[in-house]
C-alpha cells in the first residue's frame, strides 16, 4: 500500500512529501520553576547550616564596643542585668563606701544585700550534716549571705542578677569586656550541635598543660582532658538576649581567683567537641595581662594553666566544668538560683561556699533509673507520662575573670584573714585598668590611669 499526502491547503511545492513535526524539550529548570526555586533554596540552607553566616566583627581595639544592636542592654547600669546585688556586712561601711564610689564613677547602680555572721544562724536553720556546724564562723555566715541573695532573687523572680562581693574590682573597660564575653555565653549555652562534626567550626586542638598538680583539687584527677579544642570566638553569632537564653544558663562565673579548663562531658563521647568541652578564643586581647602575671594567689607554684596553653594577651571562654575558686562576682539565671537555693539552702551544704559551688558545676545531676527499676517506679511522672530526667548544669567561665578581688592596704576579709589569708599587697590580680587601684585618679578627674600590669 502506497502512502499519500494530502495538501489541503494546496500550499505544498510538488514533489514534497510530508514529515511529522519534531517536538521542542523544554530544559526541565523552565518547565518547572518552583521545582527549581526549590532545589536553590535547600542548597543555599545547606551551605548556610553546614559552612555559617557571617563572622561577627569584633575590634581589636579594647576600648571600642561591638556593632551590635541586641549587645546595648549592656550600656545599662546594671550591665544588661536585671539587678546587681552586693553582699556586705552591715558593720563593714569602709568597704561599702569603697564599692559605692567604684561603682559610681562607671554608672553602675547596685542593691545592698546585709551580709550575716555565722554566730547569727540558728543550728536548726542548717541544711545537713550536723558537722557543717563546726565550720568557721566566717565560712558559716559567708553561706547563708549567698543563700538570702539566692533568695532574694527568686523572690522577686528575676530573670537574671549579678551578684558581687563588696571587695570586687572590674577593669575600666567593663562593659566592653562583658559585650564579648556575652557572645561566647550565648553560643555556649544556646548551641547543641556536636561541633566536630561540622565543616563550618574551624577547631584546633592543643595540648592540655593542666596535670593534677595544677589542677583543682576540689575535684577528682579523672576528667582532666589531654587537648583543648578551641575555635576563634568571632565565628559564633545569633543574637539573643544579651548573655544568651537564661532558660539555657545556670550560672555566668566571670569574677574568682583561678579556674580550670573544662572536663568531659558523660553526655558524649570523649572524641566529640560539642559546647561542654569547647574553648572560645580573643586573641590579642589588651585587657590581659602578660603570662607571668596570671596568678591569682601567692601560694600558687606557678601561673594559671591559661599562660602556658595559649599566647600571650589571649582570654577564653567555655564551661565551669574543671572547678573555680571564689565567688567574688557571678550571674544567675531564675533557674539557676532555684537550684543553688534548693542545693545549699535546703538539700546539703558542708564546706566554703566557693568550692562546694565549683563542685557543683562540676559535677551533673544524677540521672533516672532504669526504666524497670524499683527507683524509677517511685518517681513522678510528667504530664507526658515519661520520668523526670537529670538536668545539665551550665556554668560559663571567663579566663582571666572580668571580675577580680581587690586587697586594699591593711584590707581584713571576715571570712578568711587579711586578704582571704592569703593576699598581703596593695593590688587587684588579672586588671591591668583597674578602677580600685585608680579610684583616686578617677574621682579628681585625672585622665592618666595607671595600669599595674604593663608589657614588658
Amino acid at each position: 500500500m502506497r502512502r499519500i499526502s494530502i495538501d489541503t491547503l494546496g500550499m505544498s511545492p510538488r514533489g514534497s512529501s510530508f514529515t511529522a513535526a519534531k517536538r521542542r524539550r523544554t530544559p526541565w529548570y523552565l518547565a518547572r520553576p518552583r521545582l527549581l526555586t526549590t532545589c536553590c533554596f535547600f542548597a543555599f540552607l545547606y551551605l548556610y547550616l553546614n559552612y555559617g553566616g557571617t563572622a561577627v566583627l569584633i575590634p581589636g581595639d579594647s576600648y571600642e564596643y561591638l556593632a551590635d544592636e541586641s549587645l546595648t542592654d549592656i550600656h545599662n547600669s546594671t550591665l544588661g542585668f536585671q539587678k546587681i546585688l552586693v553582699l556586705n556586712l552591715p558593720f563593714r561601711t569602709d568597704r561599702r563606701d569603697a564599692i559605692t564610689l567604684a561603682a559610681a564613677t562607671s554608672n553602675i547602680k547596685l542593691e545592698f544585700i546585709d551580709g550575716i555572721t555565722g554566730d547569727s544562724i540558728r543550728q536548726s536553720a542548717y541544711p545537713p550534716p550536723e558537722e557543717n556546724i563546726k565550720l568557721s564562723v566566717g565560712i558559716r555566715g559567708s553561706w547563708r549571705t549567698h543563700m538570702n541573695a539566692l533568695q532574694r532573687v527568686v523572690e522577686q523572680n528575676l530573670t537574671t542578677a549579678l551578684i558581687f562581693e563588696d571587695d570586687v574590682d572590674w577593669d575600666i573597660r567593663v562593659r566592653q569586656n562583658l559585650q564579648r564575653f556575652a557572645l561566647a555565653s550565648r553560643f555556649l549555652s544556646e548551641n547543641k550541635e556536636i561541633l566536630s562534626s561540622s565543616p563550618k567550626y574551624h577547631l584546633e586542638n592543643l595540648p592540655n598543660p593542666e596535670t593534677s598538680e595544677t589542677a583543682f583539687h576540689i575535684l577528682s584527677e579523672n576528667g582532666i582532658t589531654e587537648r583543648l579544642p578551641s575555635m576563634p570566638l568571632k565565628e559564633t553569632n545569633g543574637p539573643t538576649s544579651p548573655y544568651g537564653d537564661p532558660a539555657e544558663w545556670d550560672i555566668l562565673w566571670i569574677g574568682h581567683c583561678g579556674a580550670g579548663f573544662p572536663r568531659y562531658s558523660n553526655q558524649h563521647k570523649k572524641t566529640d567537641v560539642t559546647t561542654s568541652n569547647v574553648i572560645l578564643t580573643l586573641p590579642n586581647d589588651s585587657t590581659v595581662p602578660i603570662p607571668k602575671y596570671l596568678k591569682a594567689h601567692p601560694f600558687q607554684g606557678g601561673t594559671d594553666p591559661l599562660a602556658a596553653a595559649y599566647p600571650p594577651h589571649t582570654r577564653i571562654y567555655h564551661r565551669a566544668s574543671g572547678g573555680e575558686l571564689c565567688t567574688v562576682g557571678y550571674a544567675v539565671s531564675q533557674r539557676g538560683a532555684r537550684r543553688l537555693l534548693h542545693q545549699f539552702g535546703i538539700k546539703g551544704w558542708n564546706g566554703i561556699f566557693d568550692s562546694e559551688l565549683g563542685r557543683w558545676c562540676a559535677g551533673e545531676d544524677e540521672k533516672s533509673p532504669l526504666p524497670d527499676s524499683k527507683e524509677s517506679k517511685q518517681q513522678p511522672l510528667l504530664s507526658n507520662g515519661k520520668r523526670k530526667k537529670g538536668r545539665e548544669r551550665v556554668c560559663l567561665a571567663s579566663q582571666p575573670p572580668i571580675f577580680a578581688h581587690h586587697h586594699p592596704m591593711e584590707g581584713e576579709s571576715d571570712i578568711g584573714g587579711l586578704g582571704g589569708g592569703y593576699a598581703r599587697k596593695f593590688e587587684t590580680k588579672y586588671l591591668r585598668l583597674s578602677v580600685r587601684m585608680n579610684l583616686e585618679n578617677i574621682v579628681q578627674g585625672v585622665k592618666e590611669l595607671v595600669d599595674q600590669w604593663p608589657n614588658e
